[in-house]
């Protein structure tokens, strides 16, 4: 067994002395050079390259462990010609209490000739060395269990290939991927402009996306953690291609830890595209678009009817909900009307009224209608035209001296039957959108 693993190694190191070696020879003199020399000239170049990058390096690190799903990880290292490394992160893993803290941590690194050039971390760095510890990284850094499997992180990496901004790194025993690439910026302020990037793209409730090259669509969620299902079927009991990948957020968009494909379009980094309606893959051909279609039928927020585009029969109706609601309590008054999910007990997804519960305007409470609501096809909304017969508590409870809310919640209802193309006001995080009738029904403005 010893001998299998040391020829692996030994393999892994060649490799990249064979990409090496045609990766950056415009010198015809160097192929006279032996193998061994042109490593040894390779490694001078890309220390030389680390050393003089402005601001550093952004490293973006993807652990190899197939016992644990890591997110990726953006760390970043300061390269000095005496051998020095100054690394920073504020990654989850850190330890001593700084889990989540800017942190930076000095130590040594070197460039080493095996077989192949690698980039060699050997000392402890509180940054990049726990991911290659060998405890149980589901115990530390609180506990820490020398018999753990770690987190496959390696601490020494084969330089696979190299260019003015970027180096790409494998994990000498484990494949960890890593990609270095210059960092235009401090390291704080990438630090920052990628948090505001991940809120823009992500948030705790649109979570699921599409991944369309214009012809065939795949789907993935679980993108603000960084590591996500990526399947043909947003029913994942019907899926039949599916993934498990990891990504790396950007103060642009995001990069996944590995190329991957929708039919024939290859991708890897998508970045935010210019009217901000989806991320886009390196070349354009593949954009991820978040499912807001599918977030209006199932988000429990409020989507409130812009009332003043409500026609007159529509005006009426609100209307007479408001003297109706009055036959409850004199001092309530309605206060707007929506689509979404009521708040009292027995909720329901639907036609939502809203009301003031004093005569200062300050307490609201909800009622509300179920309606059926589906998304016929990509960016449309429909309305069936017959709501349900299902109505939450509140209703029950109003309806017993406001005899009609109900019947005018339904005729309300009735006006909003239709398949609508709806145009979000925001294509991450929507508040709201336009509505335009496809095929009957009115064209209305949710916010």
């Amino acid at each position: 067994m010893k001998k299998i693993q040391l020829y692996r190694i030994v393999f892994l190191a060649m490799l990249p002395a064979l990409v090496l070696t045609s990766c950056r020879f415009e010198d015809e003199d160097k192929f006279s050079e032996s193998p061994a020399l042109r490593i040894e000239h390779q490694g001078r170049d890309v220390k030389n390259l680390l050393v003089g990058a402005p601001n550093g390096w952004v490293m973006q690190f993807f652990c190899a462990s197939d016992v644990y799903q890591f997110e990726g990880f953006n760390l970043f290292a300061d390269f000095e010609n005496s051998g020095k490394v100054t690394m920073a992160s504020n990654h989850r893993l850190l330890r001593d209490g700084n889990a989540g803290k800017y942190t930076e941590a000095s130590s040594v690194y070197e460039m080493l000739n095996e077989d192949g050039l690698v980039l060699a971390f050997n000392v402890w760095n509180d940054i990049l060395t726990p991911f290659s510890d060998p405890v149980d990284c589901g115990a530390a850094p609180n506990v820490i269990k020398k018999d753990g499997v770690g987190m496959h992180g390696d601490h020494n990496f084969v330089v696979m290939s190299y260019n003015d901004n970027e180096v790409i790194l494998r994990g000498e025993r484990h494949q960890a991927q890593v990609r270095l690439v210059k960092c235009d910026r401090s390291w704080q302020q990438y630090i920052s402009d990628t948090e505001t990037m991940k809120n823009q793209i992500t948030n705790t409730t649109i979570n699921n996306y599409y991944v369309t090259n214009g012809s065939e669509t795949l789907y993935f969620s679980g993108l603000r953690k960084g590591k996500f299902l990526y399947t043909d079927n947003l029913d994942i009991t019907k899926q039949v291609k599916a993934d498990s990948l990891a990504c790396c957020f950007t103060p642009n968009g995001f990069r996944l830890e590995r190329a991957n494909n929708v039919g024939a379009s290859t991708f890897q980094e998508f970045t935010m595209s210019p009217d901000k309606t989806c991320l886009v893959s390196e070349d354009g051909s593949v954009k991820v678009i978040a499912l807001w279609d599918l977030y209006l039928t199932t988000h429990t927020a409020l989507w409130k009817f812009d009332t003043t585009l409500f026609s007159a029969e529509q005006q009426d109706l609100l209307s007479q909900m408001d003297t109706e609601i009055k036959k409850h309590n004199s001092a309530w008054s309605v206060e707007s009307i929506a689509i979404g999910q009521s708040s009292g007990s027995n909720k329901v997804q639907g036609l939502v009224i809203t009301f003031y519960t004093n005569t200062s305007k300050t307490k609201t409470n909800t009622v509300g209608l179920a309606m059926t609501l589906i998304n016929p096809a990509f960016a449309q909304f429909k309305i069936e035209s017959v709501a349900t017969d299902k109505i939450d508590k509140n209703m029950e409870t109003v309806t017993k001296k406001a005899t009609e809310m109900t019947n005018l919640a339904r005729k309300f209802a009735a006006t909003l039957a239709g398949t609508y193309s709806v145009v979000p006001d925001n294509y991450f995080l929507p508040t709201g959108g336009d509505f335009t009738a496809i095929d009957g029904g009115t064209t209305f403005k949710l916010k």
